[in-house]
C-alpha cells in the first residue's frame, strides 16, 4: 500500500506541471551582443532635444543624428542600439557615462515601441485601448545610475550594481545602496521600474560634482519573444524629469533593424556599432500612441499593433490608408506610406 501511494505522489509530482516556462525566455541571438559598453555621453541641453525629437520624426535616422550633433564638450549626446538576449544567469545590458554638471541631470531610457493595457471591460471600454497590444514584440529595460566609483560592474564584459557592504560592531555585514537613481511608482513606493516597453527615467542630483564621472546602468530585464532583440535609446538631458516631461513621448525611433551584408550577417561601422535603421511605421505607431489615436492606426496597421482584435473593434473607425495618407486629413502623421 506504501509503495502504491508513493507511486502515485511521484506520478502526480511528474504530470501534475506541463510547463517549465523556457518558452517565456528567447533564444540567444548570435548577432547582438549582450552587453554593450556606449562610453561617454554628453549631457544634451532640452533645446537639443527637441532637435532631436523633430529630426527623427522628419526621418533622420536617431544614431546618426546624435553622432553628428555633440555636445559643447564633443560627446556624443544620445546613443540607440540594440541588446541580444543574455546566457542563463548573466546579467544583460548596457553601460554609458556621464560627468556631472553642477545641477540636475534627468536620465531617460526607451525601449522599444510602446505598449498598453487592453481595455477589456464588457461594457463601454474605453475607446483607445481596445485594440490588443501583441506583446511578444516587447522587452524591458530598467535603468540604474550612481557614481562611477561605488559601480562593481566590468563595462562591456559583466553588469553590476551600486551596492556595497560594510561590518558592523556586532560582527553583521550591512548592505549599502549607493545607488541614485530613485524611481517612485504610481502608489508613491520608492525604487520602482516601469514594465515592458516603457520608459524609466530619474533625475540625478549632481550639485557641487562638477565633472565628477557617474555611471548608467541599463540592465534588460526582458527581450522581446518575437527577434531575441531589445533596441533602444537613451540620453542624459539637463534639468529635472519633471520639468522635461520624460515619457514615452520623448525619445522617437527607439525601435531599430540591423542592416544586413549580401550574407544575411549584420553589418557595423570601424568602430564596431551596429549599423541600423528605424523599423518602418514604428515612428507613426509611437505618434499614434502620443496623440490617442492609436485605435484609427492600429485598425488601418494591423500588422503593426498585433492582429487579435476582434470584428467589432474596428466597427467605429472609417478612416483607410488612403483617407489618412491624404494631405488634408486630420490624420495625416499616421501615414506610412
Amino acid at each position: 500500500m506504501l509503495k502504491n501511494s508513493i507511486s502515485a505522489l511521484f506520478i502526480a509530482f511528474t504530470f501534475g506541471c506541463d510547463r517549465s516556462g523556457i518558452e517565456l525566455v528567447p533564444e540567444t541571438n548570435g548577432d547582438f551582443d549582450s552587453v554593450i559598453e556606449v562610453g561617454e555621453v554628453g549631457v544634451m541641453t532640452t533645446v537639443q532635444l527637441q532637435e532631436l525629437q523633430s529630426a527623427v520624426l522628419s526621418g533622420t535616422n536617431p544614431q546618426e543624428w546624435c553622432d553628428n550633433n555633440t555636445t559643447a564638450d564633443g560627446k556624443r549626446p544620445c546613443y540607440f542600439g540594440i541588446l541580444g538576449q543574455a546566457e542563463v544567469g548573466v546579467k544583460g545590458g548596457a553601460t554609458m557615462t556621464f560627468k556631472g554638471t553642477g545641477s540636475d541631470v534627468c536620465l531617460i531610457v526607451d525601449p522599444e515601441t510602446v505598449f498598453w493595457n487592453t481595455a477589456v471591460a464588457a461594457t463601454r471600454p474605453e475607446r483607445e485601448w481596445r485594440y490588443p497590444d501583441f506583446e511578444e514584440d516587447d522587452g524591458d529595460i530598467d535603468l540604474y545610475a550612481g557614481l562611477s566609483s561605488y559601480y562593481t560592474g566590468s563595462p562591456g564584459l559583466e553588469i553590476g550594481d551600486f551596492k556595497g557592504f560594510y561590518t558592523d560592531s556586532l560582527g553583521n555585514q550591512v548592505e549599502i545602496e549607493y545607488g541614485e537613481c530613485i524611481q517612485t511608482g504610481s502608489n508613491g513606493a520608492a525604487n520602482a521600474h516601469a514594465g515592458r516597453a516603457s520608459v524609466e527615467s530619474c533625475t540625478i542630483n549632481t550639485y557641487n560634482r562638477t565633472g565628477i564621472e557617474y555611471t548608467m546602468v541599463l540592465e534588460s530585464f526582458s527581450i522581446p519573444l518575437d527577434d531575441g532583440s531589445l533596441s533602444f535609446g537613451v540620453a542624459a538631458v539637463e534639468g529635472r524629469c519633471s520639468d522635461i516631461g520624460a515619457t514615452e513621448c520623448t525619445l522617437y525611433g527607439e525601435s531599430l533593424v540591423a542592416n544586413r551584408d549580401d550574407n544575411g550577417d549584420v553589418t557595423r561601422d570601424e568602430d564596431g556599432e551596429l549599423s541600423t535603421y528605424v523599423r518602418d511605421c514604428s515612428r507613426q505607431l509611437e505618434l499614434a500612441y502620443c496623440r490617442g489615436s492609436l485605435l484609427e492606426f492600429c485598425c488601418i496597421y494591423p500588422e503593426m499593433c498585433g492582429e487579435d482584435a476582434t470584428e467589432s473593434t474596428c466597427a467605429t473607425i472609417s478612416e483607410t490608408e488612403e483617407s489618412i495618407c491624404s494631405s488634408s486629413s486630420e490624420f495625416n502623421y499616421l501615414c506610412c506610406q
